[in-house]
């Protein structure tokens, strides 16, 4: 079946996963870097997760998963190696219509987590619909030494740059057609050599006088600075 590729604000949002071995502390940590409210619910915890849980970093329930864990859940991981657990888990999530993903099966699963590395603001995801994550992995990394480190002040800079085109247009097209100009002439080369003068020329040739491109490139270069 076609997955629908999103990306989803979880922020201080309830999230739930059942296990407490390594595949669960892989989860738990994404979630964490999401910013989601994380609750643990499993009798034992490897280390890094039991420490996890003393400093308050999330929320575990010492005890197995019942019926009822699932109000007010946003998403689960089941994650454990019991598969009476594992159906459980499939169970009550459609009871409460809560998003799941299963770890030992994918055909149950309402979503999956692609193979993924951040840029700053930008997520590269590599998905195979659950059906090889070690060739998701192969290649994210492979994706991982063609997108540089760089790539995150690319996208600092376009976005400070469609801020102000909205701003002042409220026309995406015309962003669209800047953007395009703005490619052509080496942006992406330019701000990953950290060539700012030239940089700074390009702005200036391409950008309406009113958006203040000398202004721009100063917020872009303290926020490069500051970083």
């Amino acid at each position: 079946m076609p997955l629908y590729p999103v990306n989803l604000n979880i922020e201080n949002r309830l999230c739930l996963v059942v296990g407490g071995g390594r595949v669960a502390l892989r989860k738990t940590l994404g979630l964490l870097a999401a910013g989601a409210r994380v609750r643990v619910i499993s009798p034992q915890l490897v280390s890094e997760l039991f420490r996890l849980a003393r400093s308050g970093a999330v929320e575990w329930f010492e005890r197995p998963f019942v019926e009822g864990d699932l109000q007010e859940v946003l998403l689960v991981f089941a994650a454990t190696n019991d598969r009476s657990v594992q159906i459980l888990v499939e169970t009550e999530a459609k009871k409460y219509h809560v998003l799941l993903n299963s770890a030992d099966a994918p055909g149950e699963s309402d979503f999956h987590v692609p193979a993924h590395f951040r840029r700053g603001p930008m997520i590269v995801s590599v998905s195979t619909g659950g059906g090889s994550p070690a060739l998701a992995k192969m290649l994210r990394k492979q994706l991982e030494q063609t997108i540089e480190p760089g790539y995150r002040w690319v996208v600092e800079l376009m976005g400070l740059i469609r801020e102000r085109v909205i701003a002042h247009s409220g026309n995406h097209e015309v962003s669209g057609d800047i953007f395009g100009r703005l490619f052509e002439g080496n942006l992406v080369g330019l701000v990953l050599e950290e060539n700012w003068f030239d940089l700074q020329m390009l702005l200036l040739h391409e950008l309406p006088e009113e958006l203040d491109s000398a202004g721009l490139m100063r917020i872009f270069l303290e926020r490069h600075e500051q970083s």
